[in-house]
């Protein structure tokens, strides 16, 4: 499949938008607003800034699956395409690691939204404690789960696609401390 950013951006707009403005605004406890990111803070991977009462703002960035994605679901519910690559390595391009595994990211929440014939949930995830999970169990979901590549005109980007009760599991084991440092 070969894809843009521009057409990216272009598929979150509109009815998907709404969704997940009034999705984001119903779920964050005490949020006053909710508004989409400008195109450049949207290429940091914010896509979504909410404002809570007291000041404080929350990034989110909006994963969203096409109509469809259901039928390649392996597991009987939701996979979550985790970014592996944004840019894959080549023999002339070293690669760039996927928004997933990122530890430059200022993206608060991640938000996996679905079509409602699909999967008529969605995940609010805290980023920092997926990027833990996923820094800890990527090379067996890699090995166990469907990877895909996505080309665009330039490079490619690669994604695995794990079953949402398996993130959910990992996240929740990143939450537990076992000994102090």
């Amino acid at each position: 499949m070969k894809w843009d950013f521009n057409q990216k951006l272009e598929f979150s707009f509109g009815r998907r938008e709404q969704i997940d403005l009034e999705t984001i605004k119903s779920t964050i406890n005490s949020c006053i607003l909710v508004e989409k990111t400008d195109v450049e803070t949207d290429k940091t991977g914010i896509d979504y800034i909410a404002t809570l009462k007291g000041g404080a703002k929350i990034g989110i960035d909006a994963k969203t699956r096409e109509k469809g994605a259901s039928r390649y679901w392996n597991y009987g519910e939701a996979e979550l395409a985790l970014e592996i690559w944004s840019v894959c390595p080549t023999e002339t391009m070293k690669g760039k690691k996927g928004w997933t595994l990122s530890d430059r990211s200022n993206v608060d929440y991640i938000l996996y939204t679905f079509d409602f014939d699909d999967w008529d949930k969605f995940y609010l995830l805290p980023f920092q404690l997926l990027r833990n999970a996923f820094n800890k169990n990527g090379v067996k979901w890699c090995k166990q789960y469907k990877r895909k590549r996505q080309y665009s005109d330039s490079w490619q980007s690669e994604a695995v696609f794990v079953p949402a009760s398996v993130v959910l599991s990992a996240i929740s084991q990143e939450m537990i401390i076992t000994k102090c440092a």
